[in-house]
């Protein structure tokens, strides 16, 4: 049974909310131990001090003392607070991303707010394989240094340890900076990202000798955990922002969670709300001018019976789809836009059009076909995003020499099989929102590029 994106939003939010609030204990429960041990220790020292003390010199010098170790303990509560709120932030800057690779982007971007350079590494296989960096090029080394990495099994023993044991690795990183193009790193940390409940990538973030005290190791944990999680259910997410990530009384721009197709219903907040205008008076009509008396006239003859309606013809055979799972159809795609018709296949739009009869009050509230059609769009979008995602080198290479569906045979045709069997068949018939994606997402508009 397939499960509702609200229950889905509300688990995020749960598990969020449980791990911010774990971590500030944790970090108070910290101070208060550290605030225990001084009290002791100040009471011992009061103690041991009383019997020479003799003269009411001495009292200013111990309340100032006093006064320098409570000034000394507040910035560590204060501390609390920021870090909660630098999470916070992190993750409604990750939450925005549309698209996996926009979530991933945003996610490194965050990353290195904790410490120096930050990269994924993809697992492929038994062999992590960078994907992208930052921080590299302001810290000795380049960016796209990491996008060249590969460490099959045995190179790197932390990224053994990861994906063996699939837990947090952190170490002084050097094995790993010196391969990614950088040296320097005191402290490091590999955090594994699971998506679809497997270990799909890791995350490494170091930091140098000037931001060693930097590195938050539980806010990247979290950060991770959280970014994990988005992946999973972006295809199903609407509430964005979380309206557990906004404060109360904070400006959300007036528009409220809003579903991720550009056909999306906008709900705007209380504040924007605006009473709708009863509708125009009906127009006077004219009273009918009064008939003329009936004339008697000679019944007419009966009508001769109607000719008998031909037999509906038999409906026609579903065409093939130009995009089957089992085998591509050879066909001239070198001019971009929409692919062409088979031969006696009249090709329908993708364009959702919603059906005759439908006013403009009822096209402003999704309808059930509609709810449809936006499932269809982010269902597609989100599997050929997942196809570029894992195999940048050979889009790139395939964009360059138009053969994309050659590189990515069997990734494409799994993906489309996926997607007919969830989407509706009445939707496959009328749109092919799978292959608008390949064109849009893989071919980079240039339809020609995916080499049918």
């Amino acid at each position: 049974m397939a499960v509702r994106g609200d229950d889905v939003a509300g688990a995020i939010d749960s598990h969020v909310r449980e791990a911010i609030e774990k971590l500030v204990g944790e970090i108070r429960s910290s101070v208060e131990d550290v605030r225990e041990t001084v009290d002791q220790q100040l009471k011992a020292a009061v103690q041991s001090m009383q019997a020479d003390v003799n003269s009411v010199t001495f009292l200013p010098h111990l309340k100032k003392a006093i006064a320098e170790l409570e000034q000394a303990l507040k910035p560590a509560k204060a501390a609390v607070a920021a870090d909660a709120s630098k999470v916070k932030q992190a993750m409604q800057a990750v939450e925005q991303g549309k698209s996996q690779v926009d979530v991933l982007n945003a996610l490194l971007e965050q990353a290195v707010q904790f410490g120096s350079r930050a990269a994924l590494l993809i697992l492929r296989g038994e062999t992590f394989s960078g994907w992208k960096g930052l921080g590299f090029s302001a810290h000795g080394g380049n960016d796209e240094t990491v996008k060249r990495f590969n460490a099959a099994p045995g190179l790197i023993p932390e990224l053994d340890r990861v994906l063996r044991y699939e837990h947090v690795i952190i170490w002084d990183g050097n094995n790993l900076s010196s391969r990614l193009g950088v040296s320097g790193s005191k402290k490091a940390i590999l955090i594994p990202m699971v998506i679809k409940d497997k270990v799909a990538a890791t995350v490494y973030v170091d930091a140098t000798e000037d931001d060693v005290d930097n590195l938050d190791a539980p806010s990247l944990e979290l950060l991770v955990f959280t970014t994990g999680l988005l992946i999973d259910t972006l295809a199903i997410r609407k509430k964005i922002p979380s309206p557990s990530l906004v404060e109360a009384g904070e400006s959300t721009g007036g528009v409220a969670a809003q579903p991720r197709g550009s056909e999306a219903t906008v709900t705007v907040s209380e504040v924007d709300v605006r009473p709708i205008p009863p509708p125009p008076p009906p127009r006077p009509v004219a009273p009918p001018p009064p008939r003329p008396a009936p004339v008697a006239a000679p019944r007419p003859a009966p009508a001769p019976p109607p000719a008998p309606r031909p037999a509906p013809a038999a409906p026609a055979a579903k065409p093939a789809s130009a995009f089957a799972t089992t085998a591509m159809p050879a066909l001239d795609l070198s001019q971009s836009g929409p692919m062409p018709a088979m031969p006696g296949e009249s090709r329908p739009s993708t364009q959702y059009v919603p059906p005759s009869g439908v006013g403009r009050a009822a096209a402003s509230s999704p309808s059930e076909a509609g709810k449809k059609h936006d499932e269809a769009r982010r269902f597609a979008r989100l599997l050929v995003s997942e196809i570029k995602l894992y195999n940048e080198g050979k889009v790139e290479q395939g964009r360059k020499n138009k053969d994309l569906y050659e590189r990515l045979k069997e990734d494409i045709d799994r993906s489309r099989q996926m997607y007919d069997e969830r989407i509706a068949e009445d939707v496959r018939k009328s749109t092919n929102y799978f292959y608008d994606e390949l064109v849009r997402i893989l071919a980079d508009g240039d339809a020609g590029a995916l080499g049918l």
